[in-house]
């Protein structure tokens, strides 16, 4: 298999389904991603001398107070840890964040990932009355006293950052292991981990691994399987974690 072309075929599609449109003082940039409206991810922005502003025109948070999902203090704390882990701020409803001219790139990439990650909120486990997919999972790895590490960023070879849920150390008998949860595990979420990972790892050790945990009680994207399998990603079901050949891939 051909890795790298893979990657530049996905590169150039993903350039391709971006559209750009000049709206007063923003440019309106239209992505491939969808939210969770299923509506194509939209972001603003604009230039004042060497610095570029973005914004979501509040649809983010707007979306989904639309669709009755409720901000409690726990999930605005959770709120704010995905806006801490990316920088990016809440001006009322509005997502924002700024950079110089030379960093746009990376700043876009992180801005486009936290508002998917906030979009993917409402999708939660039916067992968590909490309704985040993340805590879920942290609360098996601690029952099961599984160590790790969380919210981590490597950068990749294109030069951008990428942030990853886990961290799992390098030991004498297993290789360095970053996972990722996917609440909504669609066709534009899976290929959206598949780009990052390959970006990801040649900064890594050669035999590091990627491990996506599924949120199942979901539809799962069909093709995702054959996804992961031609990349060398290790998938895990959340309805299946505790088998014995997942719990062996976790631990130390």
């Amino acid at each position: 298999m051909d890795i790298q072309k893979l990657i530049d075929d996905y590169a150039t599609w993903l350039k391709g389904e971006i559209s750009v449109e000049k709206f007063g003082e923003y440019y309106e940039i239209t992505t491939p991603y969808l939210d969770y409206a299923n509506d194509f991810l939209q972001i603003y922005v604009k230039q004042i001398d060497d610095e570029i502003y973005f914004s979501d025109d509040s649809v983010t948070i707007g979306n989904l107070k639309m669709c009755g999902f409720k901000f409690t203090p726990k999930k605005m704390a959770y709120l704010q840890q995905i806006l801490n882990r990316y920088d990016v701020s809440l001006q009322g409803d509005e997502l924002v964040t700024k950079t110089n001219v030379k960093k746009f790139a990376q700043k876009k990439h992180l801005f486009i990932q936290a508002i998917l990650k906030i979009t993917d909120m409402p999708i939660f486990t039916k067992s968590n009355s909490f309704g985040l997919f993340l805590e879920d999972v942290k609360d098996f790895f601690e029952k099961m006293d599984i160590f790790y590490s969380d919210n981590v960023q490597f950068r990749g070879k294109a030069g951008i950052a990428h942030s990853y849920d886990f961290l799992f150390q390098m030991t004498k008998s297993k290789p360095e292991r970053l996972c990722q949860t996917i609440n909504n595990p669609t066709k534009s979420n899976v290929s959206n981990l598949l780009f990052t990972w390959e970006d990801t790892k040649p900064s890594r050790r050669d035999d590091s691994l990627l491990i996506a945990i599924l949120n199942d009680e979901n539809a799962v994207y069909s093709g995702a399987e054959d996804a992961f399998s031609n990349y060398g990603v290790k998938a895990i079901e959340w309805s299946k974690m505790g088998s014995s050949k997942n719990l062996e891939l976790l631990v130390a």
